[in-house]
């Protein structure tokens, strides 16, 4: 973690102006095309959501502005930044799964199977550990396997540092003209992202699902 000089930033007056604003989180809804990733998937039997989720984190881990975060009213940003993301128990409730971010894919996918599995597992909640209010290394991941949406919000806190945490969010894939293709949600705060850096995530996004089997290796 490293402490952004804001004397010498060139986005001082942005970040000052949004830092002001009670909710400063936006949301972006774009359908992505998974058609090589699903196809991956299928050929390696592999699951799609820990496939996507590793793709995910890649796009967004590749833009400095995804990885800012405001601690104790000072900007920092990470290096690299981990997942947190919600799992449904065999009960129907939701638990949250976290675990250090790694770009080796084959120790990523079996560190989020195992997570998964043990969340699956839980006959309640864990309350005292439901969402820690310090984590700030962490993107917050849910997906709705179950519908195409168009649009998706998330519950934001008051909290301006939690509201500096992206939160994303995907759906159902469904095909379109011969293509897969499911919406991603990516909701950030304006005190460090831009139109422009959020649709560089995207396009990063997509560019790693465009090469799915080279990237899941």
């Amino acid at each position: 973690m490293e402490k952004i000089n804001i004397d010498n930033w060139n986005r001082n007056k942005t970040y000052e102006w949004f830092k002001k604003f009670s909710n400063s989180t936006y949301s972006m809804n774009v359908k992505m095309d998974v058609t090589n990733l699903l196809k991956h998937v299928k050929q390696n039997n592999e699951s799609f959501f820990i496939d996507l989720l590793y793709i995910v984190l890649k796009g967004l881990n590749s833009v400095d502005e995804m990885r800012m975060r405001l601690i104790d009213d000072t900007p920092v940003i990470y290096e690299d930044v981990n997942p947190a993301f919600t799992v449904m128990t065999n009960t129907g409730t939701f638990e949250n799964v976290r675990f250090n971010n790694c770009n080796d894919f084959e120790k990523f996918y079996q560190m989020a199977s195992e997570h998964i599995e043990n969340a699956k597992m839980q006959n309640q909640i864990k309350k005292e550990d439901y969402n820690p209010n310090n984590c700030y290394n962490e993107y917050y991941i849910t997906c709705v396997p179950w519908i195409d949406f168009t649009q998706f919000t998330h519950p934001i806190p008051d909290d301006i540092a939690s509201q500096c945490i992206p939160r994303i969010c995907w759906g159902k894939y469904v095909e379109q003209n011969g293509k897969y293709e499911l919406t991603l949600n990516i909701t950030v705060s304006h005190i460090f992202v831009d139109g422009y850096p959020l649709a560089k995530t995207f396009n990063e996004i997509q560019e790693l699902l465009n090469n799915a089997d080279e990237i899941l290796k």
